[in-house]
């Protein structure tokens, strides 16, 4: 079978058309807890806060144990340093989160007004090539919403973050539910 052109390897047609049905699941399940995160940011927020918590707190974890395979005393102490630093921001994110989502929103802020600038500048210089004009377009979004953030900044940790992540589940859920559907077209092709 062909998709735009490029056919698929057997291997992922077959994973295709055995797994859509979790796939769909998963997708509308993103779908659905995408547009619960825009209704509720605040408690969308806090949770991202939370579950980035544990995550750095399993990655410090798994720093300290790979701190031990360091070759030299100053290198275990710079890992050492590292994992533990990585461990007490987990914990803080996981003990504190109302004042994670504060310090996460205001990198957050940053981070899309560098990227919308950076995005905007190399559609600059890159004006006439194919698709300057969609990068431009998603750097200058990327600045107004990096300086709507920062602007509104503590009050927007209210809100940015779970919106954010509500929009990103609810993409990445259409883009499961369309591979989904793929599947299914494939499982009924055989």
């Amino acid at each position: 079978m062909e998709i735009g052109g490029a056919s698929l390897d057997p291997e992922v047609r077959e994973g295709l058309s055995r797994s859509w049905k979790a796939l769909m699941f998963v997708g509308v399940a993103a779908i659905v807890l995408g547009c619960i995160a825009i209704l509720v940011p605040a408690i969308a927020s806090v949770g991202t806060a939370i579950f980035i918590g544990w995550l750095l707190l399993f990655l410090g974890a798994i720093l300290i144990a790979g701190a031990f395979s360091a070759h030299s005393v100053g290198t275990l102490v710079l890992r050492m340093a590292w994992a533990i630093l990585t461990v007490i921001v987990g914990l803080w994110l996981i003990v504190e989160p109302h004042n994670g989502t504060l310090t996460l929103t205001l990198i957050l802020g940053i981070y899309f007004l560098f990227m919308g600038l950076t995005r905007t500048a190399v559609a600059f210089v890159s004006r006439g090539q194919p698709n300057a004009g969609l990068l431009g377009l998603s750097g200058v979004a990327g600045l107004l919403i990096g300086i709507l953030i920062l602007a509104k900044w503590p009050e927007s940790s209210d809100w940015a973050i779970g919106l954010l992540v509500g929009i990103d589940l609810i993409f990445a859920g259409w883009t499961l539910t369309s591979v989904a559907l793929l599947g299914r077209d494939l499982s009924r092709a055989r």
